[in-house]
């Protein structure tokens, strides 16, 4: 079973954990007359914010080793979740000193764990969330492919695209003068190549059928696939600019 589908049904029950420290908390702070016993609550809710920070744990170890092990730059996606990540433990170990130290600040400890709540919903949908929307819960191949080539590619051979507007600006003059003859970039209807719209958004390349990485468009280039010339005069950095041209397509 792919590690990103084993993280994801973790998600899921961090979710669910979430939902019921909601709920106890709202049982025991949000109403005036309890309907369940408080000091049962206080226990559920208790150990349910143990098995919480057990799980964002070993959670949050799968996505450091993925980092780790894949060395490149975080999608903007990634980044979003990483926030939302960072203010939830954060958010925690400040709710759980107001609770057990500084007690003065226990007026607190409700909104924060409204906002701790919403966080995680936050923190599960850029993650876990996606990741099962887009693989229909993990039977996508593709997409574990795809992340399986990112984890062997060695951290020395990945490309980390350029989204800086002078490099931008280097790989359309670039664009224009090598490529723009035989490609749109404005769509992916095929002239003598493939469009080149959306080519680095996409799973896969147009015509190799590999998976639409830096890499593989840097390998593209200077070792192409069919009939495409070689570029492979190119320095590094024209490729790269390139690539960060393509990246906004």
């Amino acid at each position: 079973m792919p590690i990103f589908l084993i993280k994801s049904f973790l998600s899921l029950v961090l979710l669910l954990l979430t939902l019921l420290a909601m709920l106890t908390m709202f049982e025991v702070l949000g109403r005036t007359e309890k309907r369940f016993n408080v000091t049962t609550l206080i226990r559920i809710h208790w150990l349910n914010g143990k098995i919480y920070f057990a799980l964002y744990l070993i959670i949050a170890y799968f996505c450091l080793d993925f980092i780790l092990q894949t060395k490149g730059e975080l999608s903007p996606r990634a980044t979003i979740h990483g926030v939302f990540s960072l203010a939830v433990i954060v958010l925690l170990l400040l709710k759980i000193s107001f609770v057990r130290i500084y007690r003065q600040f226990y007026g607190y400890v409700k909104t924060i764990g409204i906002l701790i709540a919403l966080l995680t919903f936050g923190m599960i949908g850029t993650s876990g969330g996606y990741y099962l929307l887009t693989t229909k819960f993990g039977t996508d191949i593709l997409f574990n492919k795809v992340v399986k080539e990112k984890k062997e590619t060695p951290g020395e051979a990945r490309i980390i695209v350029k989204i800086d507007p002078e490099h931008i600006k280097k790989g359309k003059e670039l664009y224009e003068s090598k490529c723009f003859f035989c490609h749109d970039p404005l769509s992916t209807k095929t002239i003598v190549g493939p469009g080149h719209k959306g080519i680095l958004k996409n799973p896969l390349l147009p015509v190799s059928k590999k998976p639409a990485t830096p890499e593989n468009i840097a390998h593209q280039l200077k070792n192409p696939y069919k009939n495409m010339p070689s570029f492979s005069h190119l320095s590094d950095t024209e490729v790269q600019n390139i690539i960060a041209y393509l990246n906004t397509l």
